[in-house]
């Protein structure tokens, strides 16, 4: 198996100002997959030396804004620009909120009249909750997030988790293989849509909380560090990356 490089773009929650959108970029030895595109994806990429035009492709996990709003900047580039569509995968129910309910609305007319999301993205629904990338075997998950809002996770190979935005999940809670973990962490005292600090310590035991490394956290990250150190595996910063294979 070639090996396989998971960059982390941004880790910031929505409100961060100090760090991008959380959105992470598969790479395997020729091609790119960008995982969950938000408003700051151009600035990530500049700082990692890449553009737009370097992403082969692309896999959404939920449609909230810093997850999914530099679609409509990704969009018009690589249509007007690159003159080419790119793959986008996302599971299928949550492909008409994506499009009626969040892009339709700046994106549905151009110069060239009515448009569809079809028109400037390769629209790849995922079959069976699993998809594949350049050998790389993906896997989506449900995850626990806003009530009535259909959000996924990913792991890749096998090998990585990514929760993307969620609660504590049960089933991660006695998962006992060695899979590193990236989990949404809010600092914040309590939220009821992302898993905080103190829930990610009291409900996953030692041996998870071992292999988890804090993501999508804000800018108050430096007044919890040492705790995040002494009670998980660490923190997912940013421009850093974890290699497989």
């Amino acid at each position: 198996m070639s090996r396989r490089r998971l960059r982390f773009l941004g880790v910031g929650d929505s409100e961060s100002i100090n760090f991008w959108n959380t959105n992470l970029l598969l790479e395997t030895e020729s091609r790119r997959l960008l995982i969950d595109c938000g408003y700051t994806i151009k600035y990530a990429l500049r700082d990692v030396g890449l553009t737009l035009g370097d992403i082969d492709a692309i896999a959404i996990t939920h449609v909230h804004a810093d997850h999914v709003f530099g679609l409509e900047r990704f969009g018009y580039e690589m249509r007007y620009s690159y003159r080419r569509r790119i793959p986008l995968m996302l599971e299928p129910n949550i492909m008409s909120a994506l499009w009626e309910q969040t892009l339709k609305g700046c994106m549905g007319r151009s110069s060239d009249g009515e448009n569809r999301l079809e028109d400037f993205f390769n629209v790849k629904p995922i079959s069976h909750h699993a998809f594949g990338f350049e050998g790389c075997q993906l896997h989506t998950f449900p995850t626990i997030h806003t009530p009535g809002m259909d959000t996924y996770g990913l792991i890749f190979d096998d090998d990585v988790i990514f929760t993307a935005d969620s609660k504590p999940l049960d089933w991660l809670a006695s998962d006992r293989s060695d899979r590193l973990i990236l989990h949404d962490c809010s600092l914040q005292a309590s939220n009821p849509v992302h898993a905080t600090l103190e829930e990610l310590i009291r409900v996953y035991p030692p041996q998870v909380r071992n292999r988890l490394l804090a993501i999508h956290y804000g800018d108050d990250l430096e007044t919890y560090r040492s705790l995040i150190e002494r009670e998980l595996g660490g923190v997912a910063e940013q421009g850093n990356e974890v290699v497989w294979g």
